[in-house]
């Protein structure tokens, strides 16, 4: 099957006339999000032009919200995010819920909270109440359109701005495609001109990859089909990457460096459970993360070997009907009736209202080239 072909239009300085130049890209703009971040700071994707100053993150302190205000900002953010961008890959209600959760609920997530890129686009998520807003959030060099379609590919190739970091769908016939700015997740977008995936290594790495290793703060990852798992250390805890055991003249396995004062211990890329918190060591620090409260279920913590070894999360899971917190049981497909949504992720239902959420009815949307099929609000009325 031939790749599709994408071109990329840039516009010339008036000085120097209008120019046509060909790549193999997307149509993008800047100066409306740049102007409108000048005027005012707090603009939504104003957060990601900012930056990190002074190696601190700017903006909102998730860590002083209140379990309820982390839920409610975060149900906010996702069902927006689905709405607007569709829930093409982790946009997806249930997925989103999840990550959205591990950046606004730090009791829950007290090792690794977001840091860098990631903390300014759930900063940036929880305050958009447009679809203009969210746009400018996922797109933050701003807008794109397709030079064709239909496939999902990244923004840009080979890890270069505008938007390097976003995975895109474009439609037949050109229409402004929908996002999901990896970034969010802690990776970036790699492939090539037909194939756009989140990980950890921009262009071909991201579907070529050979080696698992620490990378500055890139920790890389390769699943058996070659793809790059793998995140950035530098958007969340203590902002590092570590091979393990140390001193070993080839790591095992390699982790981000927890944010964490639980002390030292024997590394281990396997969890423990005790009412629904998992406790690990794979970078040699002692960790915990609430299953529980991500999953509002007593069931969703799961011992065991960490899988893949970096992922202190993946102990979170339901894998039972009993000990729902929410009276709702495991489920592992999205369904809609009428305004209501429920979004699955890890076994666990995630619940919307999506008028109450200020949103249009629940419709059932395929993304992924009609590959995946989960649930979404519409966009609101204009």
């Amino acid at each position: 099957m031939r790749a599709p072909v994408l071109v990329l239009l840039a516009v010339a300085s008036a000085t120097s006339g209008a120019a046509l130049v060909a790549c193999f890209d997307l149509f993008h703009s800047t100066s409306d999000v740049l102007t409108a971040c000048q005027h005012d700071a707090q603009t939504p994707g104003c957060a990601m032009e900012a930056g990190v100053e002074g190696g601190a993150d700017a903006g909102t302190d998730f860590c002083a919200w209140s379990e309820t205000v982390a839920r409610q900002n975060a149900t906010h953010a996702c069902a927006w995010l689905g709405a607007c961008e569709s829930p093409l890959g982790r946009n997806a209600f249930g997925s989103c819920m999840f990550e959205a959760l591990l950046a606004y609920d730090c009791a829950a997530n007290p090792d690794h909270p977001v840091k860098g890129k990631a903390h300014a686009l759930w900063d940036c998520l929880w305050r958009a109440n447009s679809c203009e807003a969210v746009n400018a959030c996922v797109f933050p060099q701003g807008p794109q359109q397709c030079g064709g379609g239909p496939f999902v590919t990244c923004a840009t190739q080979g890890g270069v701005p505008p938007n390097a970091d976003v995975r895109v769908e474009c439609a037949a016939g050109g229409a402004a495609p929908n996002g999901e700015n990896c970034a969010l997740w802690g990776q970036t977008c790699g492939g090539n001109l037909s194939v756009g995936v989140c990980g950890g290594s921009a262009g071909k790495g991201g579907i070529d990859c050979t080696v698992s290793s620490c990378v500055g703060t890139m920790l890389h990852v390769c699943d058996d089909a070659g793809r790059d798992m793998g995140i950035d250390c530098a958007s969340n805890g203590a902002q590092a990457c570590v091979g393990l055991p140390s001193g070993q003249p080839m790591a095992s396995w390699v982790a981000c460096l927890p944010e964490s004062e639980a002390g030292a211990c024997t590394p281990d890329a396997s969890a423990q459970c005790s009412h629904g918190i998992a406790t690990s060591c794979p970078a040699g620090v002692l960790e915990t993360i609430d299953c529980r409260t991500l999953l509002l279920n007593v069931n969703a913590c799961n011992p065991g070997a960490l899988s893949p070894p970096f992922d202190w999360t993946s102990p979170c899971a339901v894998t039972s009907d009993d000990g729902g917190l929410d009276d709702a049981s495991s489920c592992s497909a999205d369904s809609c009736d009428g305004s209501m949504l429920s979004s699955c992720y890890r076994g666990a239902p995630f619940l919307l209202d999506c008028a109450g959420a200020g949103l249009g009815t629940c419709q059932m949307r395929t993304t992924d080239q009609g590959s995946v099929q989960n649930a979404a609000c519409d966009r609101p009325m204009p």
